[in-house]
């Protein structure tokens, strides 16, 4: 019997919008380019402030809190990097899943 793989990979679109050389918005795409979620820093002092989640991340078929607290954490480790710059990271996501 082989062990069923967890995880998905997603991608994390950097954007600094306002051309300051702090990333304000990072919108979350999947494999297909579909839009999962965005993550914004609407204050420009590096603390993102609001999320919209688009899309089923946990992979229990239903679009609710728990997707966007998957999409919290990972946006928060994002923001919190120092070195974050403009373009797109590929994350895999081990506790996501595509409901």
């Amino acid at each position: 019997m082989v062990a069923e793989e967890k995880g998905v990979y997603i991608y994390a679109n950097v954007l600094d919008l306002n051309q300051d050389g702090k990333a304000d918005m990072i919108s979350f795409v999947d494999p297909k380019g579909r839009g999962i979620a965005v993550a914004v820093d609407r204050y420009h002092d590096g603390t993102m402030d609001h999320i919209h989640v688009f899309q089923d991340v946990t992979g229990d078929g239903k679009l609710d809190i728990e997707d966007t607290k998957l999409i919290h954490r990972e946006a928060a480790k994002l923001f919190k990097q120092t070195d974050l710059a403009e373009g797109q990271i590929e994350l895999f996501i081990e506790d996501a899943g595509y409901g």
